[in-house]
């Protein structure tokens, strides 16, 4: 059995005015399509829609189609507009995952202006590391993903966005602020080092042997900046992160070694299995004028 919506959609317009001649006028049909709509409707069924030929009065079969027929176009009808207005951009979910240095510096003008764009944008946030965004993007819990990255992973789309240098990051009165010059890794020998994750990638051994011999790890970055500025130890954090840095109480200082930088990438699944609303911020994101 194949009934078409069409059908059903004549039906109620019969139904529902009681008369053929108005439902035709509201369907924009002639009296003998929606006629012969209406028997091609019976036969599918196999029973009759209406008492008499008047076609004022419902069967019970017509009165059981007619309720169920309502729920089905009002569902079909809403379909209909979410499918155009998502078309238009006017409406979607954009799910984003973004490194905390990413998120609480350059996201957030940039969330700013595309609202302003597409106010009926449905924006999803999330902040976490570099090895979890790759794993959000991976199992489909966000469609966009900001972070460093390998340099491929299969089934995924990467692009480039920007680098940074690594930073040493310590309190204002630390002795490491009155060096003359950059620092240099033996120069951390003797500090209390806070291991933030953020440089699983550094190769230098000099920097490995600092890491291994810490105590404490500490993965947020608002607590992490916060336990530094008390000179509970020093950090070593991507230069990004100074624009977030609003307390007196810290210093970024440039490393010596110049090869420790990082490289911020926009990941995504295939470009064919993304929303629109993703992919109109996607378009957004690499036509941003990162420093």
């Amino acid at each position: 059995m194949s009934i078409k919506i069409t059908n059903l959609q004549f039906f109620v317009a019969v139904a529902t005015s009681q008369s053929l001649t108005l439902a035709a006028q509201r369907v924009h049909r002639t009296p003998a399509a929606v006629s012969l709509s209406l028997k091609q409707l019976e036969e599918e069924l196999g029973g009759a829609l209406f008492e008499g030929e008047r076609k004022n009065l419902l069967s019970p079969l017509g009165r059981f189609v007619l309720q169920e027929a309502q729920r089905e176009l009002t569902h079909f009808e809403r379909t209909i507009t979410t499918i155009k207005t998502y078309a238009k951009a006017e409406t979607g979910l954009v799910r984003v995952a973004a490194v905390p240095s990413f998120a609480i510096t350059l996201l957030p003008p940039l969330l700013k202006h595309f609202h302003e764009q597409y106010p009926q944008f449905h924006l999803d946030i999330r902040d976490m590391d570099s090895e979890k965004v790759v794993q959000a993007v991976l199992a489909g819990e966000v469609d966009i993903g900001i972070a460093t990255v390998p340099a491929s992973i299969p089934n995924i789309n990467q692009d480039f966005l920007f680098s940074d240098a690594f930073c040493v990051v310590c309190a204002a009165n630390n002795p490491l602020c009155s060096l003359a010059r950059p620092v240099r890794w033996s120069d951390l020998e003797g500090h209390n080092f806070i291991n933030s994750g953020l440089g699983a990638d550094i190769n230098a051994a000099e920097f490995r042997h600092i890491r291994d011999q810490s105590t404490l790890s500490v993965r947020n970055t608002t607590s992490l900046l916060a336990l530094v500025a008390q000179g509970m130890g020093v950090t070593l954090l991507p230069e990004l992160l100074r624009r977030s840095a609003s307390s007196t109480d810290l210093r970024f200082l440039p490393l010596e070694d110049e090869r420790i930088m990082r490289s911020v990438s926009v990941i995504t699944p295939p470009r064919d299995s993304l929303n629109h609303a993703s992919y109109t911020f996607v378009k957004a994101l690499k036509a941003s004028r990162f420093p």
